[in-house]
């Protein structure tokens, strides 16, 4: 007979605080896409990992706190253009050198029967930097950063004795963006600093865990990440004292997604 390593449900629920410490760490691969529509994008495979530390205070509260990294595999392909030194745009096709880091503080309301957690209902603060170096002449480096507020939930079905099924969405509210593009790498006299404060982004998970323990598990699941973000604000571009007009970072798409596996304690 299988061996039930969930906890007995028969015990009584007790609200006294009481942290307990939880962990996941993941390793994954995906695709990554970056667009400006009728502009330009960066497309390729990216690997991933990422780490989970949190407390459970009691059985209706925890907090947890995430640090991911996405590094490009060497692959990834920019297709738009470079702008050259006169103001003109070269239809260009080279490596992009890409990577980002973020993470993301969240507290969360647990919907349970004091033992196992049905449903989380979640509220946070996220941080995202990204860096983009085309390579080839006329070429810049590009840096974004993104504050945001994640929310959503999480559902929990446990399938079988040992296997749970884990569902997590996830919205994302923009709360300001700053992207910094390095015109100075092109000889300008400034670097271009784009305020964006309109977007949003969704993260996907779906996957099951098997549990080894009562408490430790291994996990497999798929996910997706997409941000949609808004025209920046315009900025002016110097050379040698010399207005050459006024810029935008404009309406640009992210979408990754991929696998990943897991282990959590």
């Amino acid at each position: 007979m299988a061996q039930d390593l969930r906890i007995n449900r028969t015990d009584t629920i007790n609200l006294s605080l009481k942290p307990t410490f939880y962990g996941t760490i993941k390793t994954g691969l995906g695709y990554y896409s970056y667009k400006e529509p009728n502009v330009m994008s960066i497309t390729g495979p990216m690997y991933v990992v990422s780490a989970i530390g949190g407390l459970k205070l009691n059985p209706l509260i925890k907090t947890d706190a995430t640090l991911y990294y996405s590094r490009d595999l060497g692959r990834n392909t920019y297709d738009g253009g470079i702008m050259l030194n006169d103001g003109s745009i070269l239809p260009h096709q080279s490596l992009s050198s890409d990577w980002y880091v973020g993470g993301k503080y969240r507290a969360g309301l647990i919907i349970g029967n004091g033992i196992d957690e049905w449903l989380v209902l979640y509220l946070g603060l996220g941080y995202r930097y990204l860096h983009n170096q085309i390579h080839g002449s006329g070429a810049y480096l590009r840096e974004q950063t993104y504050l945001y507020m994640p929310m959503g939930g999480q559902v929990k079905v446990w399938l079988f004795d040992k296997v749970r099924l884990n569902l997590d969405v996830e919205f994302r509210a923009l709360l300001l963006g700053n992207n910094i593009s390095h015109f100075k790498d092109l000889g300008y006299d400034n670097n271009l600093h784009f305020i964006q404060n309109s977007g949003s982004g969704t993260r996907v998970t779906l996957g099951a865990e098997v549990f080894i323990t009562r408490k430790s598990s291994i996990l497999v699941e798929g996910f997706l990440d997409y941000w949609n973000i808004g025209q920046s604000s315009k900025e002016k571009l110097y050379e040698k004292g010399i207005s050459k007009g006024s810029y935008i970072e404009p309406v640009n798409k992210t979408l990754f997604y991929g696998l990943q596996v897991g282990y959590s304690f």
